[in-house]
């Protein structure tokens, strides 16, 4: 015969499951994944206002972010906002726009995903070396993207994390 379990005990129980669950969403959340919402239109077409996107903290801790790499960071002028952009030159490059074309390391990149055929304008600067521990990102929608060509190259500690999945909207769900 089965003994039954008493109420209390029953109770404890469930509590102690859903503040063991509340914990480790917490752990994951602070140390391993994140959810961020895209505001904004500089990353048009890869990512529009309102996608909702995974970032992958982890991967940046062991310290791979690469070219390509979609990354969420802390804005240099604001730390209160954070913004996402692709990771164009890593530390070493040289990033130079001539012509209204990307060249990193001397090399002209094909960039098929910019909303603008890949011409790209700069301000003050068209030239930048990338230093220790930082990388140089641009927006996809050059013509209206706040980037590495206004606050320059930025510290890889400003990193949130490397941008890996949109979960949402469910019609562009999928790996980024």
């Amino acid at each position: 015969m089965k003994k039954k379990k008493s109420t209390g005990r029953e109770i404890f129980e469930w509590i102690v499951m859903i503040c063991s669950a509340i914990i480790l969403a917490l752990i994951i959340k602070t140390f391993l994944l994140s959810s961020t919402l895209v505001s904004g239109v500089s990353m048009e077409p890869t990512l529009e206002t309102n996608d909702k996107l995974f970032v992958n903290k982890v991967s940046f801790l062991v310290d791979n972010v690469e070219r390509g790499d979609i990354v969420e960071f802390h804005n240099p002028n604001n730390e209160g906002e954070d913004f996402i952009k692709r990771v164009i030159g890593i530390e070493g490059d040289i990033v130079e726009i001539r012509d209204n074309k990307v060249y990193v390391n001397g090399n002209m990149l094909k960039e098929d995903y910019t909303s603008s055929n890949g011409e790209t304008i700069y301000y003050n600067e068209n030239r930048w070396e990338i230093g220790k521990g930082k990388v140089f990102v641009l927006g996809d929608n050059r013509p209206r993207s706040n980037d590495s060509r206004s606050f320059g190259p930025i510290s890889k500690k400003s990193i949130v994390g490397i941008a890996f999945f949109r979960y949402s909207p469910l019609s562009k769900i999928g790996k980024i």
